[in-house]
């Protein structure tokens, strides 16, 4: 006997959830399509989102290695946009500046001209002239035009030795009679006016181009009207003697005989003393 097999059975969708027109499924096709629809849009912001922290992530990465590139160690404040021959041997410290120099010093620059005053300027610039390496002059593209000197290098200096050098001229022309400026010719006054001339202009774009922010605040003063500043204020100074650790072995000595010969005039200093051009 073959199995009585059950008649299915099937209920009716109500009629109110019918449509005779195709509502139905077409409404469940923009339901869908809405549904992908926000998907794609979620999709959409979060690949907007990491493209935005590709892009961060690649400039923090780019800052972080510029600022790497341009900060100098030991610098207190800021950094450098510029490298320097002495970069490695730069350091700062905070220093505290006074108003005048006679009684609060034991080496003094600008008091009363005399012997141990010019001693002071003569040790102060006694490592001004150095040699540069060769790949720094070619760093600077100045192989050509520069002066070659026996044993190696060429010759050079840094920039804080020709502003002590304007000085130490200026405060000679505070002092004529001592240093003997009233016996120059008119030609040589004229000189001398240019030079320092250039000393001054020199000295102005130095302090301009520091740009020393240290602040300066007013008192009343206990002995007049008038406000007075107080400068006594820390500033961020390099430490002088570390930097001459680095300048003083790569110094020579300009004034020996053959250390400096022209191409064309020869010898620049004999004896010590300069070649007087003929």
């Amino acid at each position: 006997m073959l199995p009585v097999i059950e008649k299915a059975t099937y209920n009716r969708v109500p009629p109110s959830d019918e449509s005779s027109d195709g509502s139905y499924s077409e409404e469940t096709t923009l339901m869908q399509e809405g549904l992908v629809k926000r998907r794609s849009g979620s999709c959409s912001l979060l690949f907007k989102a990491l493209c935005g922290l590709t892009v961060l992530i690649l400039y923090s990465a780019a800052l972080i290695q510029i600022s790497a590139h341009t900060f100098k160690p030991g610098r207190m404040q800021g950094t450098r946009a510029m490298d320097s021959i002495v970069d490695g041997f730069l350091q700062y410290e905070f220093r505290e500046f006074y108003q005048f120099e006679k009684g609060l010093q034991n080496v003094t620059y600008f008091t009363e001209p005399d012997a141990e005053v010019d001693r002071n300027w003569h040790n102060i610039l006694a490592y001004q002239n150095i040699r540069i390496p060769k790949h720094t002059m070619e760093e600077l593209g100045r192989v050509d035009e520069g002066i070659e000197l026996p044993g190696g290098g060429y010759f050079g200096s840094i920039m804080v030795y020709h502003h002590l050098h304007c000085l130490k001229n200026l405060y000679h022309a505070l002092h004529p009679e001592y240093y003997n400026f009233s016996k120059l010719t008119s030609h040589e006054q004229e000189r001398l006016a240019e030079h320092n001339d250039h000393c001054l202009h020199m000295l102005r774009e130095a302090v301009m181009c520091q740009g020393d922010t240290t602040l300066i605040t007013m008192k009343w003063n206990s002995t007049g009207l008038r406000p007075i500043g107080n400068l006594t204020s820390p500033h961020e100074c390099v430490n002088w003697d570390r930097l001459m650790e680095w300048v003083a072995p790569n110094s020579f000595d300009a004034l020996a005989d053959g250390m400096l010969v022209h191409p064309t005039f020869g010898p620049v200093f004999r004896d010590r003393q300069l070649v007087e051009a003929s």
